[in-house]
């Protein structure tokens, strides 16, 4: 099999099993990029019955620290930034949440029914400043063609995926997500600095390299670094100045959207 990031060989890596019903299935690791992989994943209709898995309770926790983290990144890397997309937004839980402190995201999914940002779904067929995509990339069985597509659409994707570096026992680490059989793409940090290298894209990454960028314009590689990689003492006094360096205050869309989803109502 060859790697679906290198496309040099992978090797058979570990057989294993996957739903409560211990369906096998195989797992192969490049031997150039360190990319793993499943065999083609036959299973993805079942895995998705659920499209949301009802083992992802960290569903909230996840969207408050990344909310968080981008907020930062945007307000001192990508400040001028006016239009964003949430692709594989899920039920919007983001996108409410960044609009509701002041950024003009939108969202996109096929598979999901959006609960919290409904009335601001984006499009395909339009270009944004930034787009992100959190717990997406893992789930991918074609992680070229998907990173081809998002790259139509920003010229600058942050994006979330935990990382196969380090992990001593494959077969049960939690991110394997054996109960739901989600997770089909593993990357190891060589696999996404080949990715970045191959589309021409400056690659960072930050909490503990579970959250990353990757994008053409140009980033100080040591200022982020300094702002999330960093918990020296002085260096987080440094990290609060960044932080509070000269941005416009942003005003919250909460209202406006209220406003613009009870006109919508009224009026259809």
């Amino acid at each position: 099999m060859n790697c679906n990031i290198c496309n040099h060989t992978s090797d058979l890596f570990l057989t294993s099993t996957i739903f409560k019903e211990k369906t096998k299935i195989s797992y192969y690791k490049c031997s150039n990029c360190g990319f793993i992989q499943t065999e083609e994943p036959y299973w993805l209709e079942k895995a998705y019955s659920d499209v949301i898995a009802k083992t992802d309770i960290g569903l909230i926790y996840r969207n408050n620290i990344f909310s968080n983290i981008t907020e930062s990144i945007l307000d001192n890397f990508f400040s001028t930034t006016k239009k964003a997309l949430d692709y594989g937004a899920g039920f919007g839980i983001f996108v409410r949440i960044m609009r509701d402190k002041g950024y003009n995201f939108l969202w996109y999914d096929d598979y999901c029914q959006n609960l919290f940002a409904e009335t601001f779904e984006g499009k395909l067929d339009e270009k944004y400043d930034v787009l992100t995509a959190f717990e997406v990339f893992e789930h991918l069985p074609n992680p070229i063609e998907t990173v081809e597509k998002l790259l139509t659409l920003s010229d600058t994707i942050i994006f979330s995926t935990v990382l196969n570096d380090g992990v001593t026992d494959f077969d049960k680490w939690w991110y394997r997500t054996e109960v739901s059989g989600q997770h089909v793409s593993f990357y190891s940090e060589k696999s996404l600095n080949f990715l970045a290298k191959k589309y021409k894209l400056n690659y960072v990454s930050c909490n503990n390299k579970s959250l990353h960028v990757f994008t053409k314009k140009e980033i100080n590689k040591n200022n982020f670094n300094l702002l999330f990689n960093n918990s020296n003492t002085i260096i987080e006094r440094l990290k609060r100045k960044l932080i509070t360096k000269k941005i416009p205050q942003k005003e919250t869309l909460l209202q406006k959207d209220h406003e613009k989803i009870i006109n919508k109502i009224l009026n259809t």
